[in-house]
């Protein structure tokens, strides 16, 4: 499926409505070039399980693990995978102990970068730039 936002709020509400839909347990892999609203898009998807908090790429520190308030869901872990050399850095982070938790929803951004390591079950999402702020979005 595929969709195209027009603005950042409109890829903010495309990741609040993806968030809705999810149960716990889900590993969503965004993909896309360096500025195409990846970030945008998982502050949606952490609005949608309840969290308030400003929702910032974990670009340097890699993973942050927020609590979340939605249903089954407890835990969101928004990982950004952009700076790490191997798979084998996100598995000293701990990453991995998350993968299986079936209360957390894990977001992996510049998920290419770590594909290997990440579960069979990982839900990749891609965008991509078409002009200024539209982007297509296949899910």
């Amino acid at each position: 499926m595929e969709i195209i936002t027009n603005s950042e709020k409109e890829t903010f509400a495309f990741g609040q409505e993806y968030g809705e839909k999810l149960k716990g347990g889900e590993i969503i892999g965004l993909c896309g070039d360096l500025g195409a609203g990846k970030t945008i898009l998982a502050k949606g998807v952490a609005f949608s399980l309840g969290i308030k908090k400003n929702v910032n790429s974990p670009t340097f520190v890699v993973m942050k693990v927020y609590p979340a308030k939605k249903d089954e869901i407890k835990t969101f872990v928004h990982i950004d995978a952009y700076r790490l050399s191997s798979e084998k850095d996100l598995i000293a982070l701990g990453a991995e102990e998350y993968f299986n938790d079936p209360s957390a929803v894990i977001l992996v951004e510049w998920a290419d970068k770590v594909r290997k390591i990440l579960p069979n079950k990982t839900k990749y999402v891609k965008i991509e730039i078409l002009e200024d702020n539209k982007r297509k979005i296949k899910y």
